[in-house]
């Protein structure tokens, strides 16, 4: 019974990790360019650590890639205009 438990949570652990990765991709891409955007730099930003995984709602995209694209995509707006 301990190595079920012990096998479904370590399954758990890596699907969820790979949710995240991909997210955190979109992240880091969408970060990067809305900073270049809205700061006009060149240059690529130094990007923040990803944020957890913000839940979807009914209007947001399928892919995890794209969510990820358009939460650092406004944040890196946000950071580039200060």
């Amino acid at each position: 019974m301990k190595k079920m438990i012990f096998t479904a949570l370590f399954i758990g652990m890596f699907s969820i990790n790979a949710f995240a990765s991909e997210f955190c991709n979109g992240f880091e891409r969408g970060y990067i360019t809305g900073y270049k955007q809205s700061s006009g730099s060149s240059y690529d930003p130094y990007t923040p650590y990803c944020p957890y995984q913000p839940y979807k709602g009914y209007n947001d995209l399928e892919s995890d890639y794209e969510h990820g694209y358009i939460t650092g995509y406004e944040k890196g707006l946000q950071k580039g205009r200060k």
